[in-house]
């Protein structure tokens, strides 16, 4: 059997590929940082980190039982959402609110993915058409003159009108936003309020 025995130049040439090789250091940037979008330690709340913001799990009317929300869920219309968010607001003194149409879009896209646990934000049961604080929508300027408006009998007052009719609802499952939404229709709600300290 061949023994080999390392020259002086060897170790030299190993101590060079040592000094060359690269190694890596954690800088700062490179920490662990929590993800934006989380669960609480309960599983209760959705917490959204860049926009300070929780959400509960359950839509209103249903609670977090530590794996599910239990309970049946309330359909209301606008103004009853509004009165139910002001009624929660008074009994906890949390500043609870309607999201805008926005904050429950991204809520819905962000559901798509599954947090760090595996887990997604929300439970299927309570998902779908919600309301929003958004109310104003989009409709085309008004044109007396227009043959369509004439024909459908839309003028100026009553366009006003169909604005103060209508709100925004975003469709939990799907992302779906609609701007055209009678308040008196019942759907779901979901609130949302700020992350505490």
């Amino acid at each position: 059997m061949k023994t080999h025995t390392l020259r002086p130049m060897d170790y030299l040439l190993l101590g060079v590929l040592c000094a060359v090789s690269p190694t890596t250091f954690a800088s700062p940037s490179d920490e662990v940082r929590p993800p934006d979008w989380d669960l609480s330690q309960d599983g209760s709340l959705i917490i959204h980190r860049s926009a300070r913001v929780a959400w509960p799990r359950c839509v209103e009317g249903m609670q977090w039982s530590g794996q599910r929300c239990t309970g049946k869920a309330l359909w209301l219309s606008h103004a009853e959402a509004l009165a139910r968010v002001k009624a929660r607001q008074e009994a906890e003194g949390v500043a609870w609110r309607l999201p805008h149409m926005k904050e429950l879009q991204q809520l819905a896209y962000q559901n798509a993915r599954p947090t760090a646990t595996g887990q997604t934000l929300l439970p299927s049961i309570g998902q779908g058409w919600s309301w929003t604080a958004t109310t104003t929508i989009n409709i085309r300027s008004f044109n007396a003159y227009d043959y369509n408006n004439i024909q459908r009998g839309v003028n100026g007052q009553n366009m006003n009108q169909i604005k103060f009719l209508h709100g925004w609802a975003v469709n939990t499952a799907t992302a779906e936003a609609q701007g055209d939404v009678l308040k008196r229709s019942k759907l779901l709600v979901r609130l949302v309020r700020p992350l505490a300290e």
